[in-house]
Formats: structure tokens, C-alpha cells, sequence
């Protein structure tokens, strides 16, 4: 039997129910996640259809149509389909996630921070924040994500990376190597390639079948003539920016969530459709 499931607003699937288990089992949804399969009257949270997964029983032969997923699965709103949203507008909708999100954030930012503080009692430390720093940002990029997506946050959702530990990892080396590379030619070089990458993480949390060079090509393709707005954008926080430092970084504890929020809502307003097959002349 094929499965669909609901992850971060869009429909997934169809696939076995031996992924949908992977999937659980990597941390890519939970129990919460909302799956269908064929005989289902309606949606159903996972934790209600693990007993009736059963590989052994044959796929249809032709793949069914899910119902819309509904209230809980809601398409992002027209209003913030882009390109061009106005800034007001993705900022607003970090502002007014479901309450707790930026508390959630706070938590987060403050158990990352004893965990770098702890890893500096050890050797080889350099090596070490590394591999730490990799996970921690992959999942801070999941908060801004869900956050965006007005979903309640919890301080696990921030630790996701240690469960996908091997694409947050190739997904912080590869764009940190290409970042590098592309700023040994000159600073502004590496500076549009990183605003040319920056939609990577959150590609590969939407699509957990890509693999991290596919997520890569795919943030450089939906960011082509768009690196400028998102530019623009981050410097629209300048203000923001200038007081938090007059505030000894007090006010960074509430800045960074506004501005990762804001950033993932940018994502999610960009169009995503891929381009149309050429014609053959």
C-alpha cells in the first residue's frame, strides 16, 4: 500500500510505508505528520495509521488521489506568493507565528551556545565545533522554516541535524567550499554565490529525497534573479541591527529569530515551479 504524508505544507508521496517509517526514524516528520493512504475517508495523523502500515500488502495498480489535506496542511497564502512580496508583509508573518516561537527560539540559542561553551573543554576543539555547529545551524534553519509556516515550535525541531546528520553536515561543508572557492576570485564573487546558495537548507528539510548537490543546484536556480530582493531585504534589518548592538547583543536574542523567520517566509514566496521543457524546433 502507498502512503502520502504532509511535510512543511506540501503534499508528499506516494511512497511505501517502509520510507514513511525511514522517515520517522530520521526525524523528517513524526507522529504528528499527517499521512492517507487508499480506503482512508480523510487524513490522519501518523501515530493512527502505524498499525495499518503493512508492506506485504501489493500497491494499487493505479496510484489514488489523496483528498486536500485541509486546515492542518494549508497552502502558503496568496498574498505572500511572490516574487516581489513586500518585506512588510514577510515580516509580519514572523511576527505573528503561533505564540511561544520566539521563546522556543530563545531556548534553542541558549542550549546551542552552552553546548559551544562545553566544547571548547576539548581537544581538538576547532575540529569539534565543526561537526557541532554543522547540525545546530541545520536545525535552526528548521525552526525559521516551521516558524514561517506558523507551526508550534519545540526545542527538539532545532535539533533535527543530529538526526540528519549527514546532509546538515554536506549541506554546511558544500556551501561553505563553493562559498570559498567563488571568494578566492574576489569578495563580491562569494558574496552573490552565498545569497545564490542560501535557499539550500531549507530545499533539502522540504525534500528529503534530494541529495544535498541537487538541493544546491535546485537554491541557485528558484534564486536567479533574486538575490538582489533577499540582499535588500537582509539590509532592511539595519536599524534593527545598529540597536541591538548599542544593547551589548541583548536584543540579538530576539532579532535573530525575526530575521530567520523572515528569511524562511522569503523562501516560501519564491516561485518554485520549474521552467517550461524547451520546444523542439
Amino acid at each position: 500500500m502507498n502512503w502520502f504524508y504532509v511535510l512543511n505544507n506540501a503534499q508528499q508521496g506516494p511512497v511505501p510505508a517502509s520510507t514513511i517509517r525511514q522517515l520517522l526514524s530520521m526525524g523528517v516528520i513524526t507522529l504528528d505528520t499527517l499521512v492517507w493512504a487508499d480506503g482512508l475517508p480523510s487524513w490522519i495523523p501518523l501515530r493512527d495509521a502505524l498499525s495499518q502500515m503493512d508492506d506485504a500488502t501489493a500497491a494499487p495498480a493505479a496510484t489514488p488521489v489523496p483528498p486536500p489535506a485541509g486546515n492542518a496542511a494549508d497552502s502558503w497564502p496568496d498574498d505572500l506568493k511572490g516574487p516581489g512580496v513586500p518585506f512588510a508583509k514577510l515580516k509580519d508573518r514572523a511576527l505573528h507565528g503561533p505564540n511561544g516561537n520566539y521563546w522556543t527560539f530563545f531556548g534553542f540559542f541558549i542550549v546551542s551556545m552552552l553546548i559551544g561553551i562545553a566544547s571548547t573543554f576539548v581537544p581538538f576543539v576547532n575540529f569539534l565545533s565543526f561537526l557541532i555547529t554543522a547540525p545546530l545551524a541545520y536545525g535552526a534553519f528548521n525552526l525559521s522554516l516551521r516558524g514561517a509556516d506558523h507551526k508550534q515550535l519545540s526545542i527538539g525541531d532545532g535539533f533535527i541535524g543530529f538526526s540528519q546528520y549527514g546532509r546538515a553536515l554536506g549541506c554546511y561543508l558544500l556551501m561553505m567550499i563553493f562559498t570559498f572557492l567563488w571568494s578566492l576570485l574576489l569578495i563580491i564573487p562569494g558574496i552573490i554565490k552565498a545569497f545564490s546558495y542560501a535557499m539550500t537548507p531549507y530545499i533539502l528539510l522540504d525534500h528529503p529525497e534530494m541529495g544535498v548537490n541537487e538541493a544546491i543546484t535546485e537554491s541557485r536556480r528558484i534564486m536567479n534573479g533574486h538575490k538582489w530582493e533577499l540582499f535588500c531585504l537582509h539590509l532592511s534589518f539595519i536599524g534593527w541591527i545598529l540597536l541591538s548592538i548599542l544593547t551589548f547583543g541583548i536584543l540579538f536574542f530576539w532579532l535573530n529569530p525575526y530575521m530567520s523567520i523572515t528569511t524562511a517566509a522569503f523562501y516560501r514566496s519564491l516561485p518554485k515551479d520549474p521552467p517550461p521543457a524547451p520546444v523542439a524546433s
